[in-house]
């Protein structure tokens, strides 16, 4: 019995503390009712790990990789809630502390990465043309394209193919989630065109395919990569274009995302036999984020009564 299905064959509440009391957990539930503040513990244990490991890796950049997402986040929190004089919700654990995050509206400043520096000016610079009720939207659209633009950034700048790889299918499923969720929403595509697409310096497959005049093909999934400079093998094609012809037909549900992230394991699982080197590194990181999303999945379910066959289709496939 693998490590889910012992946490999944649990009866009870108490049952479940007693499993995970026999894992390397133990030291962060090492008390029943600290299942109750699972997510909390769940992050520290993410983190300590994450952190860790950037605190002892010669670049910070792969690390950096995994945390710079939280970073957007709190940049897109801290600019809707100023826009609607409340506080930001929470915090999450990036690369940026919290005052300079909050120092996002003073004039000049340039805490963050290029590219967030960037996106931060560009809504700046477009706020007196929005209607205030349209900001938070455009917000997502301006940061959501700016973090996969740094995602390409560190793409087309790494020289481990199986990286590579890795990052070109991992951005280019999401640009293309996000896309269908905008035609499915039927959402205006002049700012989505404006502030997404534009950032990603995206062309012609991209807005076809917004404009809804031609559906996903192999053809078009080339020619995406090829725009966005994370070009891979041909090879990958067919088996992409499976996968999301596959799952996304007039919308998108839970399952694109189990499909897209097994795939993305399945590349990335062999860096774990490599003895050193970014690969390794890389790998181990990976296989910690989707450890990490399952323990919150299993945990929190089982706690909150979800059946087992619901949680057991949406787990994802480990890098152990």
């Amino acid at each position: 019995m693998n490590f889910y299905e012992r946490l999944l064959s649990s009866q009870n509440i108490g049952n479940l503390f007693a499993n995970l009391n026999n894992t390397h957990l133990k030291k962060y539930f090492t008390h029943v009712k600290h299942l109750y503040e699972f997510e909390m513990l769940l992050d520290d244990y993410y983190y300590d790990r994450l952190y860790e490991i950037r605190t002892l890796a010669p670049d910070t950049g792969f690390c950096d990789l995994f945390l710079i997402k939280n970073d957007v986040i709190n940049l897109k929190n801290i600019l809707k809630a100023s826009i609607s004089d409340r506080e930001p919700d929470r915090y999450l654990r990036g690369t940026i502390d919290k005052d300079k995050l909050n120092a996002v509206w003073q004039v000049g400043v340039k805490s963050f990465p290029e590219v967030l520096n960037e996106a931060v000016l560009y809504f700046k610079g477009e706020m007196k043309y929005l209607k205030k009720a349209w900001m938070p939207f455009i917000i997502d659209l301006i940061f959501d394209s700016a973090y996969l633009k740094y995602i390409e950034f560190v793409c087309r700048d790494n020289s481990a193919d199986i990286i590579r790889r890795y990052l070109a299918i991992y951005r280019i499923t999401r640009v293309i989630k996000i896309i269908m969720r905008v035609l499915t929403l039927k959402l205006a595509k002049g700012p989505f065109e404006k502030y997404f697409l534009t950032g990603l310096n995206a062309n012609n497959a991209f807005r076809e395919l917004v404009s809804g005049s031609t559906q996903l093909s192999e053809k078009m999934l080339c020619e995406m990569l090829v725009e966005t400079h994370c070009y891979t093998s041909p090879a990958e094609y067919e088996n992409i274009v499976k996968i999301l012809s596959a799952e996304l037909s007039k919308k998108i549900s839970y399952r694109y995302d189990i499909m897209t992230d097994n795939y993305l394991m399945d590349i990335i699982r062999p860096a774990k036999y490599t003895p050193f080197g970014a690969e390794k590194v890389f790998g181990y990181l990976c296989g910690l984020t989707t450890e990490f999303f399952n323990l919150k999945l299993v945990i929190g379910g089982l706690i909150r009564g979800v059946e087992n066959n619901l949680l057991r289709e949406r787990l994802r496939k480990t890098y152990v």
